[in-house]
């Protein structure tokens, strides 16, 4: 018999969209609740976009400083109709997940889906990208966005998910790590991560975009950012302008702000598709692959390595001019990545009905603790900067979640305590702290901890250039 699904309720990359229509293929009754809708996917229709019980939900806070929603009983109707609710990007249907709690005590299965900013931790994330060679391009503008005061979790239900104050996204990842019963997320956003998690990469519906393999002598280069800054687009338009000074010839359309359909069009016009040059590959890649375009990004295969193999050609600062000459000039290699591309799109491994039926696969092996990741990179050098806040709250769950889940047999507990990121009554629970077998687990690179199983996506290896 199906599930009764809710998905939502935010939009990020199409995924509540799609992850819709995945599971609707797989046979389950969905619903899809978005309650602002995406600039970039204004066109997209879900089925629903109201309900009655924001203005209604009373707040309290208890005696560990955590908010205590009362909401109306229109709230228990509406949560009553489904029996799994899947979360994107750090939202649920009260502000800040102060519903996960309830929705647990009513017993519902809930997942929740990172997808970077809303969790990443600015000061660990420039530590694990120096360490994969790369530069993290917000790590300025978060340490000189304003400080803010936080004692206890009523103090952020006014703030954006998206603020980066430690406490904020801290608040973001405990919570879901506490309370949802699957967590997806990828390890370069992850960086605080506590509790063992999967990943997935997005879930990508081709029916809307034709796929054609041009194969031009002077290629059209597509570079389509969703975010200029996090992309790197500045990088990337300076080394193409000195490619093409050089006398490399090729044609360049740089698309900003533009509608998703719009972008998809321009795909399969299109030669190559860069991406980016952070860690991983966004829903951009994947699009390109599906339009027939040899796609360049971030994507070394290890620092967000699932799903496996993804046909991107990895690029640095370091290799930038060279892949790009390469790609550009030797139109029979850029065909077949271009062909690798749309294989790997065909075969199905980001399909949404795939990425739905993971989600079902990570729910079963997260109860026999086979999660995708196991991380260490906070545990490890995890430390509350200068004037930001630290809630006891958020100690408290910091505590909860590792007597439940674990930690590295390695982990320094006493040097969280003297950072401030353990409650100081917490050494008299150390013992009871699990530590995970990591003889059964596969270190594949710097913070990069996985399980034998963590296998999604395809079994063939990708061309790569130094």
């Amino acid at each position: 018999m199906g599930k009764r699904i809710l998905i939502g309720t935010a939009e990020i990359a199409r995924n509540t969209y799609n992850l819709s229509l995945g599971f609707r293929e797989l046979g389950h009754q969905v619903d899809s609740l978005v309650y602002a809708k995406s600039r970039l996917y204004s066109g997209l229709e879900y089925t629903l976009s109201e309900v009655d019980f924001l203005d209604k939900t009373t707040y309290a806070t208890n005696e560990h400083g955590e908010v205590v929603p009362t909401p109306p009983p229109s709230f228990y109707t509406f949560v009553e109709q489904y029996d799994i609710f899947i979360f994107n990007s750090g939202s649920s249907l009260l502000p800040r997940l102060v519903d996960l709690p309830l929705l647990k005590s009513l017993g519902k299965t809930v997942v929740s889906r990172h997808c970077g900013t809303e969790v990443r931790d600015y000061e660990l994330a420039k530590i694990f990208w120096t360490d994969f060679g790369r530069f993290y391009p917000y790590y300025q503008k978060d340490l000189e966005t304003p400080k803010i005061s936080c004692t206890i979790e009523a103090d952020l239900l006014g703030l954006s998910r998206y603020h980066p104050a430690l406490a904020n996204k801290m608040h973001n990842v405990r919570t879901s790590e506490r309370f949802a019963d699957a967590v997806f997320s990828g390890p370069p956003s992850h960086t605080l991560g506590l509790r063992p998690y999967f990943q997935s990469g997005p879930s990508i519906d081709v029916s809307h975009i034709d796929c054609k393999i041009p194969g031009r002598k002077v290629p059209v280069i597509l570079h389509a950012p969703s975010s200029p800054l996090y992309k790197q687009t500045d990088a990337i338009m300076a080394m193409l302008d000195e490619l093409a000074g050089n006398g490399l010839r090729f044609e360049l359309k740089l698309l900003q702000e533009v509608p998703n359909h719009v972008v998809c069009k321009e795909i399969t016009e299109a030669d190559i598709v860069i991406d980016e040059l952070s860690c991983g590959s966004g829903l951009l890649a994947f699009e390109g692959m599906a339009g027939g375009c040899a796609v360049l990004g971030g994507h070394d295969g290890v620092s967000s390595a699932l799903p496996r193999n993804r046909p991107v050609l990895n690029i640095t600062k370091d290799n930038f001019k060279a892949a790009v000459t390469r790609v550009v000039r030797d139109v029979r290699f850029r065909t077949q990545l271009a062909e690798l591309g749309r294989e790997y799109i065909e075969q199905g491994y980001s399909s949404p009905p795939s990425i739905a039926q993971y989600i079902f696969d990570a729910l079963k092996r997260e109860k026999q603790n086979k999660c995708d990741y196991y991380p260490t990179l906070f545990t490890e050098k995890g430390t509350i900067p200068p004037n930001e806040p630290m809630p006891p709250y958020l100690l408290k769950r910091n505590l909860e979640i590792m007597l439940r889940y674990g930690v590295h047999p390695g982990t320094d507990l006493p040097r969280l305590i003297r950072e401030g990121l353990l409650p100081e009554e917490a050494s008299a629970q150390f013992d009871h702290i699990p530590r995970w077998d990591v003889s059964k687990l596969i270190q594949e690179g710097p913070w990069i901890l996985t399980h034998p199983e963590a296998r999604f996506g395809s079994p063939h290896p990708v061309p790569v250039i130094d």
